[in-house]
């Protein structure tokens, strides 16, 4: 709750600047009940079933409080808030990034410093396509809180136009393509190795 106000007051900023408009009569469009901003990058989640459109950055670490930020090193944000309607309290977070090519990641619980993680369990892995995917599960985000989705190693610039959802179930990795070109090789390659086997005393006996 520390940083609530602040996230709020960055909220409806942006939220008054979307509404001016001059010279025009009436607008129609379609919009997603959550709202983003990005710079800082701060979610408002109203609808726990529609996605959330997310990217990360560094000023949104800086603007969020988050300790021990390392020196010379990239990192970025994302701040969430949990303002469903009606109130539900958040269980399992999933995050999607595509672009990040043949990096390594791992997902951590741990927390920084003396923030810890909601979250006890997570995923994360490839889903094909492109597309890495990042779980969180097994904790709580109850109603009008914050959450703080934190990134270390690489340029936060490689996070963007991502995808967040919130109460669904975790997503299952699946090998790349080429992964699974190798793995279907393989068994072939044992399934007729072990036909031959089979069928080689037969061949031996009949030349007999």
């Amino acid at each position: 709750m520390k940083y609530l106000l602040r996230v709020l007051c960055a909220v409806a900023l942006f939220c008054g600047l979307a509404t001016q408009a001059h010279g025009v009569d009436f607008h129609v469009q379609v919009l997603d009940p959550n709202i983003c901003i990005s710079n800082p990058s701060v979610c408002v989640i109203f609808n726990a079933s529609d996605p959330i459109n997310l990217s990360l950055n560094a000023f949104t670490c800086q603007f969020a409080g988050v300790p021990n930020l390392p020196s010379g090193s990239d990192y970025g944000c994302a701040v969430l808030f949990n303002f469903t309607i009606p109130p539900e309290t958040i269980t399992s977070l999933n995050l999607t990034f595509s672009g990040l090519g043949d990096l390594t990641f791992q997902c951590d619980t741990t927390g920084i410093g003396n923030v810890g993680s909601i979250f006890a369990q997570s995923s994360c892995g490839a889903l094909g396509g492109g597309t890495d995917t990042f779980s969180f599960y097994d904790g709580e985000f109850p109603f009008f809180t914050e959450a703080i989705i934190y990134e270390s190693g690489v340029s936060p610039d490689l996070f963007q136009n991502g995808f967040a959802t919130v109460n669904q179930p975790p997503f299952v990795a699946t090998p790349e393509p080429d992964s699974l070109l190798l793995l279907s090789t393989g068994v072939m390659m044992m399934s007729v190795g072990m036909y031959l086997n089979k069928r080689r005393p037969a061949f031996v006996f009949g030349k007999k």
